[in-house]
């Protein structure tokens, strides 16, 4: 079996050379072309396949990323881990991931766990639902890590984020552009930021309208019984912005009991564009959230942050989908 030092030899060049072609790492060191091209050709002559514990072993690194979930049950997170595995297979990383179930003591107890393993970074999704207190407390951990989702308090850590704020206001906006004046907006726990920026964007589109916003959990077994209770209290409004999708889901189970017809009766935007969302009927419009597109540019912060680089917080647009649940299965519907 070849090693690197055959490679050089065959290339006419250092070890060191080699491993900056063949292993490049998060900040690449410059090689000339030819160079390059002559280490390649020498690799794929001799059938040299580089090793990844050899690389970490040299670079005193494990290669392995852990990703912290709080629920691998919400479809929201599934999609991040895909982008997380894609973008640290790609880079030759392996991915431990831990499931939380929402619970403090468990997080506290796989941080621990993958601190053991060494691994080079920690993925933290759900970051949002963390207070200053419990934020403070990742600090004693020794392992770097990227979060997702705004913290509630500036801190050390690099994040990446969608634009929870504007994605509000596109499903607003565009409510308000379909004629409907009476928008409830049916919220996960404001002491999420993702959910109270997307409270915020909410009231800030509404402008001097009238804001209704019933606060939910965020499960949609709550969303659905508060919602129910609203609507039997009092008539329905024009339409309504869930947080999530998995509220909008609830909401439309709502409708459905109550004889309602969305979206004539009820239009209905939800947020995150979770695969069900285009395959409910009606078919829900939603913001789009880009799960997949997060967790890959998670790995990529990490991976610079694990090179000693110095990173800034990292915020992808949101995308309006619009579908049925607004527009109707034959076009546009407006309240009667």
């Amino acid at each position: 079996m070849a090693t690197i030092a055959d490679v050089a030899r065959a290339a006419g060049v250092s070890i060191a050379t080699v491993s900056r072609v063949l292993s490049p790492g998060a900040v690449p060191h410059p090689v000339r072309a030819d160079t390059a091209e002559r280490v390649r050709e020498a690799a794929q002559r001799l059938h040299f396949i580089p090793s990844p514990l050899a690389r970490g072993l040299a670079a005193r690194r494990s290669g392995l990323v852990g990703l912290v979930v709080p629920d691998l049950a919400d479809p929201h997170y599934p999609q991040i881990a895909i982008g997380v595995e894609d973008s640290a297979r790609q880079a030759e990383m392996g991915v431990l991931i831990c499931n939380t179930l929402g619970e403090m003591d468990r997080m506290a107890e796989y941080l621990q766990l993958l601190q053991a393993r060494r691994v080079d970074v920690v993925v933290l999704s759900g970051a949002t639902s963390l207070n200053a207190v419990e934020l403070q407390a990742l600090q004693r951990f020794e392992v770097p890590m990227v979060l997702i989702g705004r913290p509630a308090i500036h801190g050390q850590w690099a994040y990446v984020s969608i634009d929870n704020r504007l994605g509000a206001r596109l499903a607003t906006r565009h409510l308000l552009e379909h004629g409907h004046a009476s928008i409830l907006h049916l919220s996960g726990p404001r002491t999420q930021t993702t959910m109270a920026d997307r409270v915020r964007g909410y009231i800030e589109e509404m402008g001097e309208r009238t804001t209704e916003i019933i606060e939910s959990s965020g499960t949609p077994e709550d969303g659905y019984d508060r919602l129910r209770a609203r609507l039997d209290s009092a008539p329905p409004p024009d339409a309504v912005f869930a947080a999530t999708d998995r509220l909008a889901l609830a909401a439309l189970a709502v409708a459905a009991d109550r004889s309602l017809h969305v979206p004539r009766d009820l239009a209905l935007v939800g947020f995150d564009d979770i695969p069900l969302a285009s395959q409910v009927r009606p078919s829900l419009t939603t913001v789009a959230q880009p799960a997949h597109q997060l967790g890959v540019l998670a790995v990529e912060v990490a991976r610079l942050i694990v090179a000693g680089q110095d990173v800034q917080p990292r915020m992808l647009p949101p995308r309006l989908v619009e579908r049925e649940s607004t527009l109707g299965p034959g076009g546009r519907y407006t309240p009667g």
